[in-house]
């Protein structure tokens, strides 16, 4: 399945115009590239159709920062949090601390 790199700010956009066509989010997906994390979002616009966009993030030392899509999707929200503890990542407007104890600090991120 083929993904289409965007920026975060395209992806408010995308995320906008997808939930006017009634598509739904399946999953969110976090990947360490080495030098990026590379985030997939996955929506179902139909039955059999799937679209997926991905953003990637450029480490900067554990202050990345990504825009949430909770507010326009609020499917979003647990994936959004495991995408946070797993990989360090900020998740605008999403907490962070709700699956792994606050001892454990991004175990799937390579350093």
């Amino acid at each position: 399945m083929e993904s289409k790199t965007v920026t975060q700010a395209e992806l408010q956009g995308i995320v906008n115009n997808l939930k006017a066509r009634g598509a739904r989010l399946i999953t969110i997906v976090g990947a360490d590239a080495g030098e990026n994390i590379e985030v997939l979002y996955f929506f179902s616009t139909g039955v059999n159709s799937t679209e997926v966009y991905r953003i990637v993030v450029p480490k900067k030392g554990g202050n990345e920062e990504v825009e949430s899509i909770t507010p326009l999707m609020p499917a979003a929200y647990i994936a959004e949090n495991e995408l946070s503890e797993m990989f360090g990542l900020k998740v605008k407007g999403v907490p962070g601390r709700f699956f792994l104890h606050p001892s454990l600090k991004a175990p799937l991120r390579r350093s």
